[in-house]
Parts: structure tokens; sequence; C-alpha cells
């Protein structure tokens, strides 16, 4: 099924899609697996949660604050640099922002979405990173604190993944939506599509939806600005009869 966008794909981007495309991948049974195990984790958490205290509501900033830093790092550290394991290079660097640029973000069928969303093996790195913790809280803390860990820690995952979608769905949906009302909704956005130009993809912007660690580390850029300091840099570079150098002229080479 199609989606009707305003940004048409050219045909080799069409195809370089196709190509990256999990064979037998299908939305409906990767969002039915996704929300199925969330819910049986929230579940889970609601009914530990019954015991919890005040007191344990640290974990919540807690959880937010190692969960970001550790995004950002996984994204700019493991996501972008050919390191070990490759998969997640090449399942991001290679295919993710080989099928998606700044110019080029919105999916064309919702059978793109399988080179948006997080593929199966991540939900088990997640739960078998997290259910130690969980474990080990418990035994420390009380049931009732593993229940405050595993709702935050189950519902920021969702909120990451919800998110990253939506950045990728077509922009006249999101405007119907009423998403670009929002000032917030609108800075996350386009601090994501700037990461995604391909110059700046290793270096800007890792954070999904909250970006507390690009500020802390320096590497949050508002495309604004980078237009802006880039023009400077060409106009105190240049001189008569210098031809501009393609590869700065703000477009990828697709």
């Amino acid at each position: 099924m199609s989606l009707s966008i305003e940004q048409h794909q050219a045909p080799p981007r069409a195809d370089r899609r196709a190509r990256l495309l999990t064979p037998g991948w299908d939305v409906r049974r990767h969002l039915c697996t996704f929300f199925g195990l969330a819910a049986v984790a929230l579940a889970c958490g609601a009914w530990l949660v019954r015991a919890a205290r005040a007191a344990d509501l640290w974990i919540v900033p807690a959880y937010l604050l190692v969960s970001n830093v550790t995004e950002y790092l996984v994204h700019r550290l493991l996501m972008h640099r050919p390191l070990w394991p490759r998969t997640l290079y090449r399942n991001h660097t290679l295919g993710h922002h080989r099928a998606f640029h700044h110019d080029s973000m919105e999916i064309a069928s919702w059978r793109e979405l399988d080179l948006v969303m997080m593929p199966w093996f991540s939900w088990l790195v997640f739960f078998t990173g997290v259910t130690p913790v969980v474990v080990a809280t418990a035994w420390a803390l009380g049931g009732g604190a593993a229940g405050v860990l595993v709702l935050t820690a189950v519902t920021s995952f969702m909120i990451y993944e919800g998110m990253h979608a939506l950045y990728h769905l077509p922009v006249p949906l999101l405007t119907r939506l009423g998403l670009f009302d929002s000032r917030a909704f609108r800075f996350l956005y386009d601090h994501h599509r700037h990461h995604h130009r391909l110059k700046r993809m290793r270096w800007v912007n890792f954070n999904i939806s909250m970006p507390f660690s690009d500020r802390v580390f320096g590497s949050q850029e508002a495309e604004a600005a980078w237009h802006r300091d880039r023009d400077q840099r060409m106009q105190a570079q240049a001189a008569p009869g210098d031809a501009t150098d393609p590869a700065d002229d703000g477009k990828h080479a697709a």
C-alpha cells in the first residue's frame, strides 16, 4: 500500500530502498509482536509497582539519564562507525541512512518501516540488558522499585521507537495530525532530519526523543546554524575564479 506524499522519490532512490528491504518482513506482524511484548512487560511492571513507595521514584530520572547517555554512545560510536558488532553499523549507516537522506525522510509505503524500526534482535538486546538490572533492583530495593524500573524502561523504549517512526512518516500526514503545531515536535523533527544529512550524520544530533546528551557533549547542531557557518567558511575561502566544491552544495550524491 503506497502513501500519498508530496515529496516523490527518484527512481534510483526507490530502487535502493527496495534492495535494502528485508525479505518477508511484514509491518503488521512486526507491530503486533512489538506491542505484544511491550504489553506483557508493562503488565509485569504494573503488578510489581503496586508495592512501590514514593522513595522509589528516583529511579525514573536516574534511568532516563543513563539510557539517554547509552543511546547517545551506541548511536554515535557503534551505529556510525564500523566497530564490533558491525551489524549495528551495517543496518544503520549502510541501511537506514542510505534509504533516508535529509531531503528524503518520508517513507513511500508502510513496508518501508522495515528500514526505520528496530530489528527483532534489538528487542532481545534490550530485554537481555534490562532483566538483570530489574532482578538486582528487586533484590536490593524491593519489587515496587523493580516495577518502577520496568515501567520506565519499557515506556521510554516505546517512545524512542514511536518518535523515530513519526519522523519518517509523510509530512502531509504529520501536518494533518497537527504535530507540526507543536514547537517541541518541530524542534525534534528538525533535529533528527539534520542528522540524516550525509555530511553531518557521524558528528551531530544522535539523540532521538530527548537531545540531552547531544547538548552535554556538544554535538547538538541546528540546520540553520550549519548553513550559516558553512556559507561563512565558503565566503572566506572563496577567491575570484574558484569553483564551488560540489560536495558542499548542501545536497547528497545519491
